[in-house]
């Protein structure tokens, strides 16, 4: 069972998780419950609240959350884009309609979760002045939710930090600048939802080079799956008779596999050496890296034409280690396996990544977004692709004139927005 505690306003507040629920176990003598009747308020099913049940003990209550396993926790969100992550403190500002009801609750890192639109779920809540919190005032969500959007991209401050003495000290990068100067939910809110639409608009143009001649859409994908499914059988039924901890690890994630758990396979196998993984669990690794990735169905499915268990080893490395962020070894697969799609969109990802690593100064920033983009622009070239990665035959010239165009304007506002950033 894992236990972690939250510690906020002079309270402190214990969660034990055992696998899909959340418990806290609170003494009555620190509420004012009366009869289980007031806490009817609590388990009323709500988008915004994670279900839960409350269970009354001789001395004590305890609080049971039901987590959805799809819902992703802060560790998972910390892996999206930042346009993502953007969004999801846009939407957290929605839980502000609450601070009027006689709901309390509070905004911490392991007390929330996300759904697949990336919208906010509150894990545990008290009910004004009957169970901690006792009240919420709006003070205190705006700098909760300062301390949340600055945690989310600070390599040196976590939340706790934050809120407990350093939020001040946070103003390292133009992003926490701004932050620091609102004095309202409403200002915080509409400038994560502005920063969101701009990131949104650049991700969206970077992200428009992906080659997709090559990944067709295959409709029979889920026959394929289903015979998958089955070949797997086999080797689980021998997996389990192995007590080796390695060993043990491959079964449980080829276990989630099968119940189409991908973030449970990733985050099970988060340890392990690429390399050294099986073939079978190499392909297992690789297709739920790319089901998580910031793609499209439509492309996912088309590049898991490519996946199966018979792909080339370094083709399934790949995507593990373009899954894990790991990207100069990505591309070092890409370059040796001389797949110029893989190339591309590595080249596309660690230009992304590059900016935005914020241990970079404005000058090697610029060096390195320099360097790749120059890559990217010979690949597309020597392979005669415009910007949307289709080959180009009768209508070649036109095509190149084009995505050289395009290329060139996308190079000057990266110029334009680094300026701004010196």
């Amino acid at each position: 069972m894992n236990e972690r505690k939250i510690e906020l306003d002079n309270a402190t507040y214990t969660l034990q998780q055992d696998k899909q629920a959340i418990r806290i176990t609170m003494p009555k003598s620190q509420t004012t419950v009366k009869d289980m009747r007031q806490l009817h308020l609590m388990d009323q099913p709500s988008e915004q609240f994670v279900p839960m049940e409350v269970q009354e003990e001789e001395d004590t209550l305890a609080f049971i959350y039901n987590i959805n396993p799809n819902h992703k926790k802060w560790s998972d969100i910390q892996k999206l884009r930042q346009d993502d992550k953007l969004r999801i403190l846009s939407n957290v500002g929605k839980l502000e309609r609450f601070l009027s009801s006689r709901i309390t609750f509070f905004l911490h890192p392991d007390n929330l979760v996300f759904d697949e639109n990336l919208m906010p779920q509150v894990i545990h809540r008290g009910v004004r002045d009957i169970v901690p919190p006792f009240d919420m005032q709006s003070e205190t969500f705006l700098k909760q939710y300062k301390c949340l959007s600055i945690a989310m991209f600070s390599k040196k401050y976590s939340f706790d930090q934050l809120y407990h003495g350093s939020l001040e000290n946070a103003n390292e990068s133009d992003y926490e600048k701004k932050i620091q100067k609102l004095e309202t939910i409403e200002a915080l809110r509409q400038f994560l939802q502005d920063s969101y639409a701009k990131e949104q608009k650049k991700t969206d143009k970077t992200m428009s080079f992906l080659p997709t001649k090559r990944f067709r859409l295959y409709k029979r994908l889920s026959i394929i799956m289903m015979i998958l499914s089955v070949l797997l059988a086999a080797p689980l039924v021998y997996l389990a008779l192995i007590k080796d901890p390695f060993q043990d690890k491959q079964l449980e994630a080829h276990g989630e596999f099968l119940a189409n758990n991908y973030n449970d396979v990733i985050s099970t196998l988060a340890e392990e050496d690429p390399e050294k993984l099986p073939s079978q669990t190499k392909y297992t690794l690789a297709y739920s890296y790319i089901q998580v990735e910031a793609l499209s169905d439509e492309e996912k499915e088309s590049i898991l034409k490519n996946v199966t268990l018979k792909s080339d080893q370094d083709y399934l490395l790949y995507w593990i280690y373009n899954g894990r962020g790991e990207l100069d070894t990505s591309l070092d697969k890409a370059k040796y396996i001389d797949d110029p799609q893989l190339i591309i969109y590595g080249l596309i990802k660690k230009i992304e990544q590059v900016k935005n690593n914020p241990d970079l100064s404005g000058t090697d920033r610029d060096r390195e977004v320099e360097d790749f983009q120059n890559q990217l622009d010979k690949m597309l070239e020597e392979y005669n692709l415009d910007p949307l990665g289709e080959e180009s035959e009768t209508e070649a010239a036109p095509d190149q004139e084009a995505a050289s165009e395009e290329q060139q304007n996308a190079q000057e506002e990266n110029n334009d927005e680094n300026k701004e950033e010196k």
